[in-house]
C-alpha cells in the first residue's frame, strides 16, 4: 500500500485581487502558507474563486482585517478621493460609539441627498472610528462623491472638520494612507486608541483565488523564504516569477509555533504592463 498523502503539507496561494471581478487589478495580495488539505489533482479546476468576504470581525488587533482593508481602499479610491477628519466639539460629543456611528450615518445620509439632486449615485466611503484614551470620538472617512471639500465640511455640523484630496503614491497607491488610518489596529503590548471600521454596500469587492499548484513556487524556494530578508532582491526575484507581471511592493513574514510560516505579499502591474482592464481567464487566472 503507498503512502496516504492527507498528512502531506501542500503549498497554497492565495491570490487576492483588489478590483473588480475577472479584471487583472493594478493592486493585489498574495498569501503562501503550508496546509494539509488534499492536493487538488490533474484534471480538476487548479483554483477555486470566490468574492472576498469582509472579516467578521473588523477589530482593533486583527491584522486579517486590517489586509482586507487595504484591498478594499485600493479597490476603490485613488486620485480625487477625500480624507476626511471628523471630530466633535464638547456640545455634540457622543457617549458612546453606538451613537457616534448614528451621527455619522446622519452626516453620510445628507451627502447623499446632496448627491441626489446633482444626480449622482450615493458617494463611496470607508470609515474608521477611533476612541481615545480620554474616550473621545473621532472618525477618519475616505470618500470618494461628486461633492467638494467646503461643502463636505459645512454638512458635518458637530464640531471639527478636516478634508485632504488624496493623492496616490507612485508605489504603494493609497496604502499608505491606509496605515495612517489603522496604524493601531495592530496587535502589541503598546497602549493604544480603540479603532474600528465601516464601509458603505456600493464599494467594488476584492475576489480571490486559492491555488495549491502555485506556477512557480516549489518547496526548496518556500524553505528559502523562511531564511531570507523580507526586503532582499532574492525574495523579491521568487514572489515576482511567481507572479509575472506584477512587482513586489513589500511583504511581512510570520512565524507560529510548530515552525510554521505564513507570507504576506503586496504587489502592483509591473510599468511595462500597467493595462489594467485585460481580463482574467476565469479558469487559469491568466490575461486572455
Amino acid at each position: 500500500m503507498g503512502k496516504k498523502s492527507g498528512n502531506k503539507k501542500n503549498i497554497r496561494k492565495r491570490f487576492r485581487h483588489c478590483g473588480r471581478y475577472g479584471v487583472r487589478s493594478e493592486f493585489a495580495q498574495v498569501h503562501y502558507y503550508e496546509t494539509k488539505g488534499s492536493k487538488i489533482t490533474k484534471g480538476e479546476d487548479w483554483q477555486r474563486k470566490y468574492e472576498t468576504a469582509i472579516p467578521k470581525y473588523r477589530a482593533t488587533n486583527n491584522k486579517r482585517s486590517v489586509h482586507y482593508l487595504e484591498a478594499l481602499v485600493q479597490s476603490n479610491f485613488g486620485e480625487g478621493a477625500i480624507l476626511l477628519g471628523l471630530s466633535y466639539d464638547n456640545k455634540h460629543q457622543p457617549a458612546d460609539e453606538k451613537y457616534a456611528k448614528r451621527l455619522l450615518d446622519n452626516y453620510l445620509l445628507k451627502i447623499n441627498r446632496r448627491q441626489k439632486k446633482l444626480g449622482k449615485e450615493n458617494a463611496r466611503w470607508v470609515e474608521v472610528i477611533e476612541v481615545g484614551k480620554n474616550g473621545r470620538i473621532h472618525h477618519h472617512v475616505m470618500i470618494k462623491c461628486d461633492l467638494d471639500r467646503d461643502t463636505l465640511e459645512e454638512l458635518w455640523g458637530n464640531g471639527f472638520a478636516n478634508t485632504k484630496r488624496l493623492q496616490p503614491d507612485a508605489k504603494e497607491g493609497l496604502l499608505p494612507v491606509v496605515k495612517y488610518i489603522a496604524k493601531e489596529f495592530i496587535d502589541d503590548d503598546k497602549p493604544k486608541n480603540k479603532r474600528n471600521w465601516h464601509c458603505s454596500q456600493n464599494l467594488i469587492k476584492p475576489w480571490d483565488t486559492i491555488n495549491d499548484n502555485p506556477r512557480m513556487m516549489s518547496r526548496k524556494k518556500y524553505k528559502k523564504m523562511q531564511e531570507l530578508p523580507e526586503d532582499c532582491e532574492e525574495m523579491k526575484k521568487i514572489i515576482e516569477g511567481d507572479n509575472p507581471g506584477y512587482e513586489l511592493i513589500n511583504m511581512e513574514k510570520t512565524h507560529f509555533e510548530g515552525d510554521k510560516w505564513y507570507f504576506f505579499c503586496r504587489l502592483r502591474l509591473a510599468r511595462n504592463g500597467q493595462n489594467v482592464h485585460k481580463t482574467v481567464d476565469k479558469k487559469t487566472g491568466g490575461k486572455t
